[in-house]
C-alpha cells in the first residue's frame, strides 16, 4: 500500500513537472501545432477536354496508368464534316483567284485599248475641226495653186495614154497587135479620163467653195469626233468600276482565308494531345461516343507535385510567392526545397479541419501553395513537415 502511494507521488510530480517544462520550452501540442506544420505531396491534376469542337470519337490513341509526353495524341474526333467545309472553302477561293485575275487582266488591256482609243478619238476631233474650218473659210491660194497643177498633171497624162491608144488602135487594124494590147490601152485611157474629171471637179469645188450641203456635213463630223470622246471617258469610268469591283472581290477572299483559317483551326483541334508531360488516370469516352465542348474526356496527372499547408497572420509575412521553402519528406527523411506558388486565405474546411484537430482555428487561416520537383521515390501522399518558425521573414 505505502508502495503505491510512493509510485502515484512520483507520477504525480513527474506530470506537474513535465508540464511545466513544456509550458516554459513552448513545446504542448498547440505551440507545436502552431509551428510545425505537416501536409500531403499532391500531384497536380488537369482536366484535358476539346475546345470549341466536339464530335463522334473515332480513336482513342492512350489508356489508363499510361505515361505521355506534351503533345503526345490522346483522342481524335471525326473529321468528316470539317474536310468537306475546308474543301468547299479552298474551291471557293480558287474560284475567288481566277475571277480576281479575270478583272485585274481586264482593267489592264482595257485600259491600254481605252487609251489607244482615246489617242484617236483626239485625232479625229482635230481633223474634223480642221477640216470643218477648211469648209468654212474657203480654199487658200497656196491649195488652188496645188490643185491646178495636179490637173495639169491629170491631162498630160490623158493625152499621153490617148496617144497610147490611137497607135495601139492603128497597130491592131493592120493586124500587128492582139486584141488584148488594144484593150489594155483602152482602159488605161478610161481610167486617166476618170482621173481627169475628178481633179477638175476638186478644182471648180476649190473655186467655188463649199456649198451649205458640204458645210453641215463638215459639222456633223466635228460633233461626232468629240462624242468619240465622251465614249472613251465612258469606258474609262467603266474601268474604275471594274476594278473597284476587284477590290471588294479581294476584301471578300481576305473574309474568305479567315474563315478557312478558322475551319482548319478546328480540324487541328479534333485531334487532343497532351499538354504537357504526365500520366493518364481517366479515359472517359469511348470510340463511337460523342463528345461535347468544354466536357472533360482525359484526366491527366502531371509530373507538378505540391503540398499546402495553413499558417495564421502572424506567420504569412514570412512567406512570399517566388520565394523557396524548404520541408521534411518524413518516409525519405530528406530535405525537399519548394516554390511558393500562390497564398491565399484559407477555404472554411481547412480552419474547421484544424479546429477539430488542433484547437486553433483563429491561428490558420492562411493557404501557402508549395510546388516541388518530381524526383526519384517522391511519390504523392507523401507527408512534408515544414517548421514555419525556422523560415526566416522576407
Amino acid at each position: 500500500m505505502k508502495r503505491n502511494l510512493v509510485l502515484a507521488g512520483i507520477l504525480g510530480i513527474s506530470l506537474v513537472g513535465g508540464g511545466g517544462m513544456l509550458a516554459t520550452y513552448g513545446k504542448d501540442a498547440v505551440s507545436v501545432a502552431a509551428t510545425q506544420k505537416e501536409s500531403i505531396l499532391t500531384a497536380e491534376q488537369v482536366n484535358v477536354s476539346f475546345q470549341q469542337v466536339g464530335g463522334r470519337v473515332t480513336q482513342v490513341e492512350v489508356q489508363e496508368e499510361q505515361q505521355v509526353k506534351k503533345g503526345d495524341v490522346l483522342i481524335r474526333l471525326d473529321p468528316t464534316d470539317l474536310d468537306l467545309q475546308i474543301d468547299k472553302a479552298q474551291k471557293d477561293l480558287e474560284q475567288m483567284d481566277v475571277k480576281i485575275k479575270q478583272i485585274e487582266d481586264s482593267v489592264r488591256n482595257g485600259g491600254e485599248k481605252v487609251s489607244t482609243q482615246e489617242l484617236q478619238a483626239k485625232l479625229g476631233v482635230e481633223s474634223a475641226v480642221t477640216s470643218q474650218q477648211q469648209v468654212n473659210k474657203g480654199a487658200r491660194d497656196e491649195d488652188l495653186r496645188r490643185q491646178e497643177i495636179v490637173v495639169a498633171d491629170a491631162r498630160k497624162s490623158l493625152e499621153n495614154a490617148q496617144l497610147t491608144y490611137d497607135r495601139t488602135k492603128k497597130l491592131f487594124d493592120e493586124g500587128a497587135v492582139a486584141k488584148a494590147s488594144l484593150d489594155s490601152a483602152e482602159t488605161a485611157l478610161s481610167t486617166f479620163q476618170n482621173a481627169v474629171a475628178q481633179q477638175e471637179e476638186v478644182l471648180k469645188k476649190l473655186k467655188t467653195g463649199a456649198t451649205a450641203e458640204e458645210r453641215q456635213q463638215a459639222s456633223i463630223a466635228a460633233e461626232k469626233a468629240k462624242t468619240a470622246l465622251l465614249q472613251v471617258d465612258q469606258a474609262r469610268d467603266d474601268l474604275v468600276n471594274n476594278a473597284m469591283n476587284a477590290d471588294i472581290l479581294k476584301k471578300q477572299k481576305e473574309a474568305a482565308q479567315v474563315q478557312l483559317k478558322t475551319l482548319q483551326i478546328q480540324r487541328e483541334r479534333l485531334t487532343l494531345t497532351s499538354p504537357q508531360d504526365g500520366k493518364v488516370i481517366k479515359v472517359m469516352p469511348k470510340v463511337g461516343e460523342n463528345v461535347t465542348t468544354g466536357g472533360t474526356v482525359v484526366l491527366l496527372e502531371t509530373d507538378n507535385l505540391y503540398y499546402d499547408i495553413y499558417v495564421s497572420e502572424t506567420q504569412v509575412p514570412k512567406f512570399k510567392v517566388g520565394a523557396q521553402v524548404k520541408g521534411h519528406v518524413l518516409a525519405l527523411d530528406q530535405e525537399l526545397t519548394g516554390d511558393v506558388r500562390f497564398i491565399t486565405a484559407a477555404p472554411q474546411f481547412a480552419n474547421l479541419r484544424m479546429s477539430r484537430e488542433k484547437g486553433q482555428a483563429d491561428l490558420s487561416s492562411f493557404q501557402v501553395r508549395v510546388y516541388v520537383k518530381r524526383v526519384a521515390d517522391l511519390l504523392p501522399g507523401m507527408t512534408v513537415e515544414v517548421k514555419a518558425n525556422e523560415i526566416a521573414a522576407r
